[in-house]
């Protein structure tokens, strides 16, 4: 028996079961509890392990020198995003932060505030049109898809009429689900789709720029030397597929939460001032992406094990954000927990970008069906995503109720 399925338990976190089903967190406690650093094979790969604490999570992730992004963040190994150049996820300090940086002051909470008008106009003819269908509807395809697809797609120059391509092409990139996909062909027919609708975009800001990220990209010259092609297509998978799949997960995955605990929202209700907490509590108690990958550069030794240089290690954030060691009653949504420190937009110097606008999208749409006097009620169980690196609803039955009781 080898050192690293010696004394393991039987959790496989490559079996889409687990996440499809609801069934992912019992597995995770028991991963905290006795197997805190795992092995797990992998079907067609070489193996990763798993940690699951947090605080091992908040170590590796702030440890760049140790653990590397370069060779991927996603659990397979990696595929080029574009003409074989990496995505920022998927690098390391220096280059990291100096590609990053071209992003960040577009996505800073003082550029994205003054889009609030234009959020809550496409929040009111979202419910608008959910109301119009009298009934029970699946608030995945009218509401929290189609919330962060439009504003992401503002951001980035996209008319409104490319958004339904955006939906698609962002499950086909994201997800094994096979609802979505076939195999890897699906996902590269739909890189290259994403490509081919960029590059036009991107020539039309070439010639005339506007406002937009397309714009800021197709005319930055980071140490005076323009983005290559490649770089430029990883930006634009980045921007699209993280800027939409997050806040879909974590509105649908709100509505679950408010849903099991009725009188969170009550309190709610009640009191305005509890928005912005709830809206934290949402992104720990849902975790809208799963895990992040990095390679250890190096030998290093945690929990009487080696993870040696090359192997994969896996940080689980949805595990961390549910540790009994950090958080009080981790199961149960408390719109009013604090602190809450919690690592649902990740840790380091690769935390979330659109995490602002993310917080802004869900704090609106909570402030939104409050003003209106509205409820969200849930009707029947989600149908979870088949997938280990987002926690996604493919549909969730609801109904807009009246709620000014």
């Amino acid at each position: 028996m080898s050192e690293q399925t010696s004394g393991a338990t039987a959790v496989d976190l490559m079996d889409l079961d687990l996440f499809a089903t609801g069934s992912d967190h019992e597995a995770f406690r028991e991963l905290r509890e006795h197997d805190p650093l795992h092995w797990n094979d992998e079907p067609g790969g070489r193996g990763f392990w798993s940690v699951t604490r947090y605080a091992d999570i908040k170590r590796i992730a702030a440890d760049h020198e140790s653990f590397s992004s370069a060779e991927g963040t996603q659990i397979p190994d990696r595929r080029a995003e574009g003409h074989g150049e990496p995505s920022i996820h998927n690098m390391d300090p220096p280059r990291h932060g100096a590609l990053r940086k071209l992003v960040v002051p577009h996505v800073r909470p003082a550029k994205v505030r003054p889009l609030e008008g234009d959020i809550v106009t496409v929040i009111d003819e979202l419910l608008d049109t959910a109301l119009a269908q009298d009934g029970t509807f699946d608030f995945v395809h009218t509401v929290a898809a189609q919330l962060p697809l439009l504003v992401i797609g503002r951001l980035l120059g996209a008319p409104p009429e490319a958004c339904p391509h955006m939906q698609r092409w962002t499950n086909q990139m994201a997800s094994d689900d096979p609802e979505y996909s076939s195999g890897p062909e699906t996902a590269a027919r739909a890189r290259d789709e994403i490509f081919a609708f960029f590059h036009e975009l991107e020539a039309q800001r070439r010639a005339n720029p506007a406002e937009d990220l397309v714009s800021v990209l197709a005319h930055a010259a980071p140490g005076g030397e323009p983005l290559n092609r490649g770089q430029l297509d990883a930006y634009y998978l980045l921007l699209m597929v993280a800027g939409n799949e997050t806040t879909r997960n974590l509105l649908t995955g709100g509505m679950i939460a408010f849903g099991a605990f009725p009188e969170q929202w009550a309190a709610l209700r009640a009191d305005a001032d509890r928005i912005p907490g709830a809206v934290e509590e949402m992104v720990r108690w849902v975790s809208p992406v799963l895990c992040m990958r990095r390679t250890a550069t190096r030998d290093v030794e945690l929990h009487g094990r080696t993870i040696e240089a090359g192997q994969k290690v896996v940080l689980w954030f949805a595990s961390g954000n549910r540790d009994e060691t950090v958080f009080a009653a981790p199961d149960e949504f408390r719109a009013e927990r604090t602190p809450n420190e919690h690592l649902g937009f990740g840790w380091g110097v690769h935390a979330c970008l659109g995490a602002h606008l993310a917080r802004l999208e869900a704090q609106l749409f909570l402030r939104r069906l409050r003003e209106r006097g509205l409820r969200v009620d849930v009707q029947a169980p989600p149908e979870r995503l088949r997938s280990n690196f987002f926690r996604g609803v493919k549909r969730l039955p609801v109904r807009l109720v009246s709620d000014r009781g």
